[in-house]
């Protein structure tokens, strides 16, 4: 960029100096008027400078550095994120630009995702003790198997409990995803003992993993099933969501179970759906954290870790 000062002792004559030194593409940065003289700055951006080689040869060398979001909002647009959650990730993303003085788009993108979202190791928490919330068939059970998959590999000890006493066979499907695991398995339909039992359990357990009934947010005698077990949880706390979930309504869904205590987004079906809008707009209105994600229903292939650069390459995905 080529700045310049002028004094002239007029605005129109200042402006007339200002086109014939920088032409008229030149934006004035400044002015003011001192002692009845014109003060007047004027750049011209120059995006192609040249610099001499050895051999006396010219080389163009392109110093335009700032970063074009045309593709990035198209993407997000593409997706169906909200408008205002739209909104942070670009300027997140531009801001992103700036600091790492990069124009890469996965590269940026990455890095707005990083200073805009929460991203967890999936084992790697301090707490023990994790409790699974969500819709009837979200995928809880799924990803209770996996994240227990995992961590037998990791050699952690894991307990399994499960609190659903209204959905038929869901105790026996869980208990014989332990069986295979070789996991314990508990089942405890009162939320008044959940409370002493995890923490006996925790003397014994690396993992204790909850889960609970399948609900209807919408519906507040649905809430109310859960609302005393999650209450009474010291732990990590899982919403559990089917990725290609209705924009809104999985943003409503989120801010409910985000009262509950819900401090993760747990996507499933991530492999089966196209558009990210309701992943997206659900952690970001709501302020919940990422850690893993459910992208293929084989359990031993355990659940995938969700960083922002997976995030990036997703949403840039052709």
């Amino acid at each position: 960029m080529k700045v310049k000062n002028f004094i002239a002792a007029n605005m129109n004559e200042a402006i007339s100096m200002v086109r014939q030194e920088l032409g008229s593409e030149a934006v004035i940065l400044s002015n003011q008027t001192i002692s009845g003289k014109v003060y007047l700055t004027a750049a011209l951006d120059e995006t192609v400078d040249f610099d001499f080689m050895p051999d006396e040869t010219l080389k163009s060398v392109n110093i335009q550095t700032f970063f074009d979001d045309r593709r990035l909002r198209e993407a997000l647009e593409y997706h169906g994120v909200t408008e205002d959650v739209a909104q942070k990730i670009l300027a997140s993303s531009r801001q992103s630009a700036r600091d790492k003085n990069a124009l890469d788009e996965q590269q940026v993108l990455s890095g707005g995702l990083e200073r805009l979202y929460k991203f967890d190791s999936l084992l790697g928490s301090k707490q023990k003790v994790k409790l699974f919330m969500g819709t009837p068939g979200s995928g809880k059970s799924t990803a209770i198997a996996k994240m227990a998959t995992q961590a037998k590999f990791k050699k952690m000890r894991t307990a399994i409990i499960s609190t659903d006493n209204v959905r038929a066979g869901a105790n026996n499907q869980l208990q014989a995803f332990a069986k295979i695991l070789e996991v314990d398995f508990y089942f405890e339909k009162e939320a008044k003992n959940l409370f002493r039992q995890t923490q006996l359990l925790s003397e014994i357990y690396d993992l204790i993993l909850i889960d609970t009934a399948g609900i209807n947010p919408f519906v507040p005698e649905e809430t109310d099933k859960v609302l005393p077990f999650a209450d009474c949880i010291k732990g990590d706390k899982f919403m559990v969501m089917d990725a290609g979930r209705n924009v809104p309504e999985a943003i409503e869904a989120a801010e409910i179970f985000k009262d509950m205590g819900a401090d993760y987004l747990l996507p499933t079906r991530l492999d089966m759906t196209r558009r990210l809008g309701a992943v997206l707009s659900a952690a970001g209105c709501c302020r919940l954290a990422f850690c893993a994600a459910g992208v293929n229903a084989s359990i031993a292939n355990g659940l995938a870790v969700v960083s922002s650069a997976a995030l990036a390459r997703l949403i840039l995905a052709e």
